[in-house]
């Protein structure tokens, strides 16, 4: 049972990485920004980095929680 748990927690710790990933992927193949705009490095960076982001704060929340 801790083994399913733990494979629900880190599927949930995931989904906002996979959401910004999936959301890049989408902008690009939808045509949602040119490779001539300005700043889409930028916004691509910030994009994946959020994800990321959200993902290390959910999975220190559900640590703490875990633990206390």
């Amino acid at each position: 049972m801790d083994s399913v748990r733990r494979l629900i927690a880190w599927c949930a710790v995931s989904l906002p990485w996979l959401i910004a990933l999936y959301l890049h992927f989408w902008l690009a193949q939808n045509d949602g920004w040119s490779p001539e705009q300005p700043y889409r490095g930028l916004m691509s960076v910030l994009l994946l980095a959020l994800g990321m982001l959200m993902s290390f704060l959910l999975h220190g929340r559900l640590k703490a929680k875990r633990n206390s």
